[in-house]
């Protein structure tokens, strides 16, 4: 797993890694300082209390600065600074060790920094991100793939970082150029031979490297917060600013981490600017089937009632910019 540094960027951070992960690597950055640092050592099995403060969980444990996660068989994972993360390996794959932690870890670090995690896919177009929003195994990343499909470059998978800029803008960061789909989602795409490697032991779930990629953070420009209901048809309803606050807060990616490490203020600023500034609309889709091109078609025909601009598709190979 370690050797030579390997570098990569996502969040519009330089990452200085001693683990390789299964992404498009940077060229040599050692002229640059690491915005995060990716060790091998050991962590602890607690963490200490700062000032008294301490929330434990089952499997992780956090307080304001620090983040430490515990997966059985698997790795620890302690989180500092928003500039640190150490790994300790408790077992033999690589695979689940990289699974980890390119999901809690990573959100904690980005939380430590005051970024806004939502669990949220985004991809681009020429008005901005649009986010993709929903609980686990509600097809967030599957919309993603089938716009992706259709020409609007991948901004990011699973987490979506929202900062605000220097006018109060809501801005999406770009993730990893990757995505981890379903087998049943790969072969109804007929995306199979794009699979590059299981993202876990015994799950039939892949890497997927994304054919187009926006490397430049964007201002958030729509989001669909998806639901799944037992109406045979989709539906699309605006949310008033009030309701959107709420859609958003309870899509926040780890939410509860987030308040143990002393963030909810700046968060509730970011939340609250984009669901005043964006247009956040509520997505119902049928629990099956899927109707995975209909929702795209929905999607797109929305996005373009509110302007042309915002379906103006720009193909790009990975990595490049709009």
């Amino acid at each position: 797993m370690s050797g030579p540094a390997h570098w990569y960027r996502a969040y519009d951070l330089r990452i200085r890694s001693a683990v390789a992960l299964p992404f498009d690597p940077l060229p040599d950055s050692g002229a640059f300082e690491p915005d995060v640092t990716v060790r091998l050592g050991a962590v602890p099995a607690t963490l200490p209390a700062c000032n008294g403060h301490l929330i434990r969980n089952n499997h992780w444990q956090a307080r304001p600065g620090a983040f430490l996660m515990r997966v059985e068989g698997v790795a620890r994972y302690l989180v500092t600074g928003g500039r640190d993360m150490l790994i300790d390996p408790l077992g033999t794959d690589d695979g689940d060790v990289v699974a980890f932690f390119a999901s809690s870890p990573f959100t904690a670090l980005l939380q430590q920094r005051g970024v806004a995690t939502l669990h949220a896919a985004a991809v681009a177009t020429e008005a901005g991100a649009v986010l993709l929003l929903g609980r686990r195994g509600i097809g967030k990343s599957s919309l993603a793939a089938a716009l992706v499909e259709r020409g609007y470059p991948l901004l990011a998978d699973d987490v979506t970082g929202v900062t605000l800029d220097a006018g109060g803008r809501p801005v999406a960061l770009p993730a990893f150029a990757h995505q981890r789909l379903w087998a049943h989602t790969l072969d109804e795409m007929h995306w199979r031979g794009r699979a590059q490697s299981r993202v876990q032991r015994g799950l039939e779930k892949y890497w997927i490297p994304a054919q187009r990629a926006c490397a430049v953070p964007l201002p958030v420009c729509a989001a669909f917060v998806l639901e799944a209901n037992d109406h045979p048809d989709i539906g699309i309803e605006p949310a008033p600013p009030g309701s959107a606050f709420r859609l958003l807060s309870k899509n926040t990616h780890r939410r509860r981490v987030m308040s143990a490490m002393g963030q909810r203020l700046g968060h509730f600023r970011t939340i609250a600017a984009t669901a005043r500034r964006v247009p956040v609309a509520r997505m119902t889709r049928p629990r099956y089937p899927f109707l995975l091109d209909a929702l795209a078609d929905h999607v797109e025909a929305h996005l373009r009632e509110a302007g042309p601009a915002a379906v103006n598709r720009r193909t790009l190979p990975r990595g490049a910019d709009l």
